[in-house]
């Protein structure tokens, strides 16, 4: 899955990720009305149409479900941007994530920690 959504598209997903992956529009309405934002059914309609085209949702008999999780979908989009603007390097975007402040003494061994249970997955 290859996509960008705006701000608002990705409040729609979390929406549906906070409520179990599926809702009918009147839910989501009601979410967002909860929230303050005086949607129309129409203004939500065309934000689920353009969803659908990205591929992020379905809409059938009433219901729109997310096609994938939220871990799911921050996993593409971190793999996409690390292969894109790092050349698919880890190492890299530490690196410039950090820049020159370094780390902490917890993060490092946190990242430590993270590093060898990843390596215990790979040799299973």
């Amino acid at each position: 899955m290859r996509c960008d959504l705006s701000k608002t598209e990705m409040e729609i997903m979390q929406v549906l990720w906070d409520g179990g992956g599926h809702m009918s529009p009147p839910e989501i309405l009601e979410v967002f009305y909860a929230r303050g934002k005086d949607w129309k059914r129409q203004t939500l309609n065309t934000l689920l149409v353009r969803m659908e085209k990205k591929g992020v949702i379905s809409k059938q008999w009433g219901s729109v479900r997310a096609l994938c999780s939220e871990l799911e979908y921050r996993h593409q989009q971190s793999v996409e941007m690390v292969n894109e603007s790092f050349d698919g390097r880890l190492d890299q975007f530490v690196a410039a994530f950090t820049g020159s402040q370094g780390i902490s003494v917890e993060d490092a061994k946190e990242l430590r920690q993270l590093i060898e249970r990843l390596q215990e997955k790979g040799e299973e």
